[in-house]
């Protein structure tokens, strides 16, 4: 299995690199590639089912892409995919850009249930993990390398999810998967006012 691609640029600008990637042999929830899932005309139900078009589609509509677009095809029930990992790299050179936090503070929650699901492998294709011969490590791996480039974040509650995120991907337990899922539910929560 080739390594996933690392794009050279960050925020949005990553995006303009999808193409480095061959998204149709890349497994995800929906199958292979690219898979019509519906009626014409609906755009949440047009990205379920394409990863890439997923992704580009967070120039457009940022909430639409991560929730009925990657979250529905890469991290689907908590269910990682061999996809998943090609599209980790992409995620979080956007989270590293120069994008507002409405559009980083929900990637990084996605790169931590993504790192949640890559912990472990998925028992018999019905429940949440890693679905595939070695995607967890692939997954894993991805996540290593793509958490460099959030090193720049210096958001305390965005620090503590990166921090958990990367424990969790040296050593894969109940309490560093909990310590994600709590850090994920603080960095959504909206700063209080003073």
């Amino acid at each position: 299995m080739d390594t996933p691609y690392q794009p050279n640029g960050t925020g949005f600008d990553a995006l303009d690199e999808l193409d480095r990637v061959d998204w149709s042999q890349l497994e995800h929830c929906y199958g292979k590639g690219a898979v019509s899932l519906g009626v014409a005309g609906d755009v949440s139900v047009a990205i379920a089912g394409d990863v890439s078009r997923s992704l580009a589609a967070l120039r457009a509509d940022p909430s639409l892409a991560i929730t009925d677009g990657l979250y529905s095809n890469i991290c689907h029930q908590g269910t990682v995919y061999q996809a998943t990992a090609f599209a980790v790299p992409f995620i979080a050179a956007v989270a590293a850009g120069d994008v507002p936090d409405g559009i980083r503070v929900p990637l990084l929650a996605l790169l931590g249930d993504i790192s949640i699901g890559g912990s472990y492998v998925a028992p018999d294709r019905s429940h949440a993990g890693a679905l595939g011969d070695h995607v967890d490590d692939l997954v894993t791996e991805s996540l290593a390398t793509s958490m460099e480039r959030l090193s720049t974040i210096r958001t305390p509650r965005l620090v503590a999810l990166i921090q958990a995120i990367q424990s969790l991907l040296v050593q894969s337990t109940d309490a560093r998967r909990d310590a994600v899922e709590f850090a994920i539910d603080v960095a959504l929560t909206p700063p209080a006012s003073p």
